[in-house]
């Protein structure tokens, strides 16, 4: 039985490679070497990888998914179920080959889709010049390409990191389609919402629920000393700092000392279980847009954990604080009362 599906599969397989595919549907014909038959592959928008797009068998090393975009192209994910195998690409409504090996989805081949040419044309570079000059040469594309949406993808991913002054200038040379892209929307939103905060300003308001629900505002904090810790269920260094962070509030709370935690989540459920998991006694608020969170945007968070020390009269006074530093600088403020 087992036999006869596979050689159905394969049958189909040539078949279709055969008598080709309507233009308007995207079909994706690959091998898996190594992978066993039956394993189950996904394929997901990369944005959207709590819902799964299509999911397929593999039989024969071989799998092939069919369907249809309503965009020109989007940003894909092709994976196992527990991710230990993995690809982002771009996926377009052609016909598109995906040959990969079992444990190196990374390096897989991908031919028959533009985007996805100009993308590899791109790391091959990025994979000469120096790690700390990646960044500069991905700036570079995006001057140079502003009708690629790989631009408007590049854009907001270093958004944050290359400040709001260079953001809306690169944005201002996109395209309209690419601006009407979700990538140009949450470009725009940085744009719009981030307050470029110094050390030495006054904080900026926002509010988002808590753990029941509650909608909590920062400024609910006024008059006391607040850590705004920018974290997520997902970031290990986060995580691994959590237990120190526990015992610097237990040991300054009663002084006047609060922390706020804003967590940069998709998933409710994984940061109720982290809050729950680190014993977080603090008050912790997300509004579930991940790294596009509100408040992050605001503060110009660009990397996890983030925090900024706020003092009682509603002045940034200090940035990324951790354990040791973070303690020193709170004797100062509050034990010299």
């Amino acid at each position: 039985m087992i036999r006869r599906i596979a050689s159905v599969f394969i049958l189909t397989f040539t078949l279709t490679i055969s008598f080709g595919q309507n233009k308007n549907q995207y079909e994706i014909i690959g091998s898996a070497l190594g992978i066993k038959d039956y394993t189950v592959l996904y394929l997901d928008f990369a944005d959207e990888t709590d819902k799964i797009l299509d999911s397929t068998y593999v039989i024969g090393e071989k799998f092939i998914f069919k369907g249809q975009l309503k965009s020109k192209v989007a940003k894909a994910l092709l994976r196992t179920s527990n991710y230990s195998d993995y690809k982002f690409f771009w996926l377009e409504n052609s016909t598109i080959t995906f040959n990969a090996e079992k444990g190196k989805f990374r390096g897989a081949d991908i031919t028959g889709s533009n985007t996805q040419d100009e993308q590899n044309r791109l790391d091959l570079i990025l994979q000469t010049v120096p790690r700390g000059k990646i960044i500069d040469e991905e700036k570079r594309f995006v001057e140079e390409h502003p009708n690629s949406i790989i631009s408007a993808d590049i854009l907001s991913i270093y958004s944050s990191t290359w400040g709001k002054d260079t953001t809306a200038a690169l944005y201002n040379t996109l395209s309209n389609e690419l601006k009407s892209t979700s990538y140009g929307k949450d470009i725009l939103d940085f744009i719009s919402l981030n307050q470029d905060l110094k050390i030495g300003d006054q904080y900026v308001d926002f509010a988002q629920e808590d753990a029941q629900n509650k909608l909590v505002r920062l400024s609910d904090f006024n008059g006391k000393t607040v850590l705004l810790e920018f974290w997520g269920s997902w970031c290990a260094p986060c995580r691994e700092s959590n237990p120190e962070l526990v015992k610097i509030y237990n040991e300054f709370r009663d002084k006047g000392f609060e922390i706020l935690g804003v967590g940069a989540e998709t998933k409710r459920e994984a940061w109720l279980n982290a809050i729950e998991t680190d014993k977080l006694p603090w008050t912790n608020v997300t509004d579930l847009k991940g790294d596009k969170n509100k408040a992050a945007l605001i503060y110009g968070v660009s990397y996890y954990p983030t925090n900024f020390l706020i003092d009682k009269t509603g002045t940034i006074i200090a940035r990324d604080l951790q354990e040791d530093k973070l303690r020193e600088r709170l004797k100062e403020i509050l034990d010299a009362k």
